[in-house]
C-alpha cells in the first residue's frame, strides 16, 4: 500500500494506481471486457465456410461465447441481520412491536461491457404468511439490477426505481467533491427535492468519517461511517391531518480499497440505524430499524477476517447499535402505525441509500447490493407479509458479534436506550439501560443472544444469468 491509502480517488471514482496500472486494466479491457473482438473474427471466417460447416461453427461460436461469460462471472455472498422495533405510550397504555429477519444472499455479477455489470440477487428466506398473497410478491426472493462505472444505477427492479434516482443523484454530487483520504472528514448534502414529495426534507446533510482497520490476511481495510443531522419527516396523522416525525441514520461500511487491484468488490461488514419519534396522534411513538450485514463463504460460515484491528470498534460504536432486542409479548404484540409503513418507511430507504453512497464515495465499492437488499427486506418487514421463521430473538449487534469470530470480543454496541427517549432530541449516545458492557463469554452479557441463532440454510438456490 502507498503511504496510507493505495492511490488517489478522483472525483467521478476513478482511481488511478500508476501507469503501470492503467496500462494491465487496458489490456485487460481490450482481451477479457471485449468478447465481440474475436467472436466476430471467428464470425468472419465462418461466412467463407460451406452452409454445413457455418452451423456447426455457428454452435461454436454461442459455446465459446456463453464460456467466456462464465469465465467473466462472479459470485459473492453476504448474511443481512434487519430488525424493526416500536413501541408507543400514551397513559398507562404501552404498545410494542418487533420483527426480525435474517435471510442469507447469494450475488452473482457478470460484465455486460468494459463499463456496465449486471448485478442479480436471490435467497430462499422469505417466507409469506398468506400464501395466497404470492402473486402479489411474486419475485420478491431475486434482485437484478444494473452498474455502471461501478456507481451509476442504469436499471433495477419496479419497487426499487426509487433507490435508483437516489443513488445517481448522490453520485453526481460526491462526484464535484475533491479527492478525499483516509483518516479525513467531511460534509456532504444530498438534494431529496428531485422527489417533489410532500413527506421528504429538501436534502439529507451528513458527516462523515474514515479510518484504516489492519487485519493479518487481508491487509489494511477502510472503515467508513456517515451520520446524517436530524431532519423532519411529514406524515399522515391517523385520525386527520399532518404531523411531523423527527429522524436521523448513520451507517458503518468495512471495505477491501484493493478493489482496482484485485477486482474484488469486498464489503465485509456494514451496519446502519434509522431512528424516528413523534408525539402525534397523543401518543409518544418511538421507531428503529437496523440492519446489519457480513460476508459469508459459499457454505454461509462468515469469512475468516483473522486480525482485525480493534480500531473498529470504538467507530461502529458511534452509532449506537443496541445490545440487545427489545422484549414483546407476543400475546400482545401491536401493528405498526401508518406513518410507520408509509412516509417513514420511504424515507429510511432513501436515507440508507444516501449513507450507503457517501461511505462508498472514499472506497469506490459498490454498495448498491447492501442497500437494495436491506430495501427489500424491510419492505416486507413494514408490509408485515413475511412470516417470522422462528429466528432467535436477537439484535444486530448480538448477530455481529455472535457470529463474526473476530468481532466477538469487541463492545461495538452503544447502551440500552430508556423505554423512551425524549421526543425534543433523538440521541445516538443513549443513556446506559442496565449493565451496557460485558465480554461475549458471560452468559448475562447483553451481547449474547438467549437462544441460539437460527442455523443457516443449506445454500440451494442457483442464481440468474445476467
Amino acid at each position: 500500500m502507498e503511504g496510507v491509502f493505495p492511490g488517489l480517488f478522483l472525483p467521478g471514482g476513478d482511481f488511478i494506481k500508476s501507469n503501470k496500472m492503467k496500462d494491465v486494466s487496458t489490456i485487460k479491457e481490450i482481451v477479457w471486457l471485449q468478447p465481440d473482438l474475436w467472436l466476430r473474427l471467428m464470425l468472419a471466417v465462418v461466412v467463407t465456410l460451406p452452409v454445413g460447416q457455418i452451423a456447426y461453427a455457428e454452435q461454436q461460436y454461442q459455446l465459446a461465447k456463453q464460456q467466456h461469460q462464465l469465465a467473466q462471472q462472479k459470485t459473492e455472498y453476504f448474511k443481512l441481520v434487519s430488525t424493526v422495533e416500536y413501541m408507543a405510550k400514551r397513559g398507562s397504555e404501552e404498545k410494542r412491536y418487533r420483527h426480525q429477519l435474517e435471510p442469507w444472499f447469494i450475488v452473482t455479477s457478470a460484465p455486460q461491457n468494459p463499463d456496465q455489470t449486471h448485478y442479480n440477487l436471490i435467497t430462499t428466506d422469505f417466507q409469506l404468511r398468506d400464501p395466497s398473497s404470492y402473486e402479489l410478491y411474486r419475485g420478491i426472493d431475486e434482485i437484478n439490477y444494473g452498474l455502471i462505472g461501478k456507481r451509476y444505477i442504469s436499471n433495477v427492479d419496479d419497487d426499487l426505481l426509487h433507490l435508483r434516482t437516489m443513488n445517481n443523484e448522490c453520485v453526481k454530487v460526491l462526484a464535484d467533491e475533491s479527492p478525499k483520504e483516509v483518516g479525513d472528514t467531511w460534509t456532504c448534502r444530498f438534494n431529496l427535492g428531485l422527489f417533489n414529495h410532500y413527506s421528504l426534507p429538501d436534502e439529507l446533510r451528513f458527516t462523515v468519517t474514515s479510518i484504516t482497520v489492519p487485519t493479518d490476511e487481508l491487509g489494511d481495510l477502510v472503515a467508513v461511517r456517515a451520520i446524517s443531522d436530524p431532519f423532519m419527516v411529514k406524515a399522515l396523522r391517523q385520525i386527520e391531518g399532518y404531523g411531523y416525525v423527527k429522524c436521523k441514520i448513520a451507517a458503518v461500511y468495512l471495505f477491501d480499497p484493493y478493489v482496482y487491484e484485485t477486482d474484488a468488490e469486498d464489503i465485509y461488514v456494514s451496519a446502519m440505524v434509522f431512528l424516528a419519534s413523534t408525539n402525534m396522534d397523543s401518543m409518544d411513538q418511538q421507531y428503529r430499524y437496523e440492519f446489519g450485514t457480513y460476508k459469508t463463504e459459499p457454505n454461509t460460515a462468515p469469512v475468516d477476517m483473522e486480525g482485525l484491528g480493534f480500531e473498529l470498534e470504538d467507530f461502529v460504536r458511534e452509532i449506537e447499535l443496541i445490545p440487545e432486542p427489545m422484549e414483546v409479548d407476543p400475546n400482545e404484540t401491536a401493528g405498526l402505525p401508518s406513518w410507520a409503513q408509509s412516509e417513514v418507511a420511504n424515507a429510511a430507504q432513501i436515507a440508507s441509500a444516501c449513507a450507503a453512497v457517501a461511505c462508498e464515495q472514499n472506497v469506490v465499492n459498490p454498495v448498491a447490493s447492501i442497500y437494495l437488499a436491506a430495501a427489500r427486506t424491510y419492505q416486507l418487514q413494514k408490509d408485515m407479509c413475511v412470516l417470522i421463521p422462528e429466528p432467535c430473538p436477537r439484535s444486530v449487534c448480538q448477530a455481529l458479534r455472535y457470529d463474526v469470530e473476530e468481532i466477538y470480543p469487541m463492545e461495538i454496541c452503544g447502551g440500552r436506550p430508556l423505554p423512551l427517549w425524549p421526543l425534543g432530541f433523538i440521541p445516538l449516545a443513549f443513556v446506559s439501560h442496565g449493565g451496557g458492557g460485558g465480554g461475549g463469554g458471560d452468559d448475562k452479557s447483553p451481547y449474547k443472544p438467549t437462544c441460539a441463532p437460527p442455523a443457516s440454510p443449506t445454500p440451494t438456490p442457483t442464481p440468474s444469468g445476467g
